[in-house]
């Protein structure tokens, strides 16, 4: 990190708010593998550079609400589950506002991924699909197996 991760938390009656400084920072993808399932098995290897701008989450009354942009580039990723090294770049954005939306693209590689989603009530709800370049479909057929539900090349990612 260039600067510290600055973070703002205030208990409230019946709710909590966190503000996150405007920053960039930058972690090796295999501490993903900390945080449980999927991660632990897919054992991702890359590069995370998050940028935050404006980003506020406030809990009240059962309700969350964010504000503000949150960018996480995953580069030069690979995966113990694929040959492949790396698979590829992508970007996963959260856009706060009156409904948040959650966005997830491809930079780059042969692991292709997309998808979009958006929070209802307190529910994350996201629709994607993952798919390999015709000449490195055999390298990632473990992978899209595992990523989600296969429909011919394509793997279809649904949460909520």
């Amino acid at each position: 990190m260039a600067a510290p991760l600055q973070a703002r938390i205030e208990a409230r009656w019946g709710g909590a708010r966190l503000v996150l400084a405007d920053g960039q920072s930058q972690f090796p993808a295999s501490l993903l593998s900390g945080l449980g399932t999927p991660w632990n098995t897919l054992q991702p290897q890359g590069q995370l550079a998050l940028q935050t701008q404006g980003v506020e989450a406030v809990w009240a009354a059962g309700r969350l609400v964010l504000a503000g942009t949150a960018q996480l580039d995953a580069r030069a990723m690979s995966s113990r589950l694929s040959t492949l090294r790396p698979m590829g770049s992508y970007r996963l954005v959260l856009q706060g506002g009156e409904v948040p939306t959650l966005t997830l693209s491809t930079l780059d590689g042969h692991l292709q991924l997309s998808g979009s989603g958006q929070w209802v009530g307190q529910r994350l709800r996201f629709a994607g699909e993952a798919s390999a370049t015709p000449e490195r479909e055999a390298a990632l057929a473990n992978l899209l197996n595992i990523i989600g539900r296969r429909n011919g090349a394509r793997s279809i990612i649904t949460v909520g």
